[in-house]
């Protein structure tokens, strides 16, 4: 229990942890509350049963003489009002606690998924790498949630066992060994279950932890894949996957419940056998009715009251434990694992953009993946001068991708280094030089929302610039379809994955999306290598526009899109095998030659 709530505690920032703790105190002040109601029904039950005691007893007395009182019956009317009006008071109390918890936990969803997707925002692009981006997405959207409920469990623990302490003392206080056997006789009996149940529930944790994790795959894999799906009619496959793991987790969830509820109705019978045993007790010990009547009551009282809150700590007990794999999971994930430093957005503002002016040099470049001791890039040395257009070629997997990722910063080298004008980039300059990179992959990501957004991606909708957005449109060759077939213009929705657009479109919304910062380098990874050819033409012609002004670093699939570029670069076997003019390798390199009639 101990590192249950330290592990939470590290979740919670100072501010939230400050919070919890005046939580506490509100659960506290709630329970004495709740137990003075209890304990106000003894003197008005022992009133019923005997108002003598309004003259044998000298507070009562003095209360009836000093408040006037003319007849007993006003005064037993006016002790049940105000017993009422302390119930009402304390249930108020009560109520206005458990908003507090609801507040506070529903929250914390908030809080902590908001934290934990920066954490994984912030991760080097290396992180992603060896994850499975569909686990990322389920710990935030789903596994938070469990999390909170353990925070939720464990208030519950402590308010209810604050009510319970206190329920005891008072019932210590007025028949001490009587409320110890039963404090003995229901503890005992809670915890003998807890003992035989929680690692069932435990194992029911982990497994339901898993199954969730296999049903988020499955429905992602399901609709990444939707046309090649119904293109083969493979909806039944996906279907039958999903059944299982969502069968398991159903399953699961079931046995949790009546785990946590069957020993409620264990122990109302108990509670009942109790109530009877209190009145045999008293009988037994030859106590008069009068007497017995208020102890009974109170009894019975404080059962109604401490029965839900023993059972909420047995079943917060058992959710504790059903909900531990994801919290070590969550805490895993968010402080157990060393990653490099990151810099944010909002940080990245704050340098100036570190601009190339003369030239751009790899020295000594070697690049081995984490994990890995198998060489990407050997010792690569290049120069690539301002406002030139530089190819590299290869067959996959020679580390063309890899030496783009290097530059754009993404991942870092090995060995070696890499020189802006003669300035080395580190992490403390890292974010000016990204500022002056333009990226266009492969495959471009579309937001399910407007050209727009799209082009000035991740820029809030206040700070976007419409011209900077035509601009780049119009050097990419977009502009004229966005404004003359488009229903909306600009503020067209483009589907999910762009899926309203032709690929050609969508690359070129890709270009104007790298244009929209006007940056001085421009990186294209395979950028046209998934269209036809007349389309690469048109979005090469929108490249062209932009040739002479900015440095070009193209990776290359087709080698016809390269005719143009200063500079070829061949790689082979993680290295540089050749470079020079198309023409030039076409006549000295066999490796670029014979790439080229394989592609012809």
């Amino acid at each position: 229990m101990v590192s249950i709530f330290k592990k939470l505690l590290k979740l919670l920032d100072k501010r939230e942890r400050k919070r919890l703790y005046m939580l506490f105190g509100a659960m506290t002040i709630s329970g004495l509350i709740e137990v003075a109601g209890i304990v106000s029904l003894l003197p008005f039950l022992s009133l019923i049963t005997n108002p003598k005691l309004i003259n044998d007893n000298r507070y009562l007395n003095w209360l009836y003489i000093n408040l006037n009182f003319q007849s007993t019956n006003r005064f037993l009317i006016f002790i049940g009002v105000i017993v009422l009006l302390i119930l009402v008071v304390s249930n108020i109390v009560i109520v206005l606690t458990m908003w507090g918890e609801a507040r506070f936990t529903s929250m914390r969803n908030f809080s902590i998924s908001r934290r934990l997707l920066s954490t994984y925002l912030h991760q080097p692009y290396v992180f992603f790498l060896n994850k499975n981006t569909t686990e990322l997405g389920k710990n935030i959207l789903s596994e938070v949630v469990q999390v909170t409920s353990v925070l939720v469990q464990l208030l519950q623990i402590i308010s209810s066992g604050i009510v319970a302490l206190f329920i005891f003392i008072m019932l210590i206080v007025v028949e001490p060994l009587l409320a110890l056997s039963v404090m003995i006789i229901l503890g005992a009996a809670y915890v003998f279950i807890y003992r035989m149940v929680k690692k069932k529930i435990y194992n029911l944790g982990k497994a339901r932890f898993y199954a969730n994790t296999d049903l988020y795959k499955v429905v992602d894999e399901a609709f990444g894949g939707i046309k090649q799906l119904k293109l083969l009619g493979f909806e039944e496959f996906f279907i039958n996957r999903y059944s299982k793991p969502s069968f398991e987790y159903a399953k699961i969830s079931a046995t949790n419940q009546i785990i946590s509820r069957v020993p409620r109705y264990i122990m109302e019978v108990v509670s009942v056998g109790g109530i009877i045993s209190v009145v045999l007790y008293l009988l037994a010990f030859d106590i008069g009715f009068q007497n017995t009547l208020p102890i009974i009551g109170l009894f019975a009282f404080a059962a109604y009251r401490i029965m839900p809150a023993l059972q909420n700590i047995f079943a917060s007990a058992t959710a504790l434990r059903y909900y531990i794999p994801a919290l070590d999971v969550l805490y895993k994930e968010m402080y157990s694992f060393e990653h490099e430093s990151y810099t944010t957005a909002d940080s990245k503002k704050k340098f100036s953009q570190l601009s190339l002016q003369k030239e751009l040099k790899l020295e000594g470049i070697t690049f081995c993946y984490p994990g890995t001791s198998k060489l990407v890039i050997d010792n690569l040395n290049i120069k690539i001068d301002c406002n030139t257009s530089v190819a590299f070629v290869g067959k996959t997997g020679v580390g063309k991708t890899t030496i783009a990722d290097i530059i754009l910063g993404l991942l870092r080298p090995t060995s070696g280094r890499i020189l802006v004008d003669g300035v080395e980039i580190t992490d403390d300059n890292l974010p000016g030089w990204q500022k002056n990179l333009g990226y266009i992959p492969q495959d471009i990501y579309l937001l399910d929302d407007t050209i727009t957004r799209n082009i000035a991606f991740g820029v809030p909708d206040e700070h976007i610039d419409m011209n900077n957005v035509k601009n780049a449109a119009k050097i990419a060759n977009i502009h004229n379809f966005v404004i003359e077939e488009l229903p909306n213009g600009y503020q067209t929705a483009v589907g999910e994955r762009g899926i309203r657009l032709s690929g050609g479109q969508r690359q070129r919304i890709g270009i104007a999306r790298a244009l929209y910062h006007n940056p001085g380098v421009l990186v294209l990874d395979e950028a046209t290598s998934a269209l036809d050819g007349a389309t690469e033409k048109e979005v090469f012609e929108a490249i062209d526009n932009i040739a002479q002004t900015k440095t070009l670093i193209i990776i290359a699939h087709r080698l016809t899109t390269i005719r143009g570029c200063d500079v070829i670069y061949v790689m082979k076997d993680s290295k540089i095998v050749g470079q020079g003019k198309y023409e030039e390798l076409m006549e000295i390199n066999i490796e670029f030659r014979n790439m080229a009639k394989a592609h012809s």
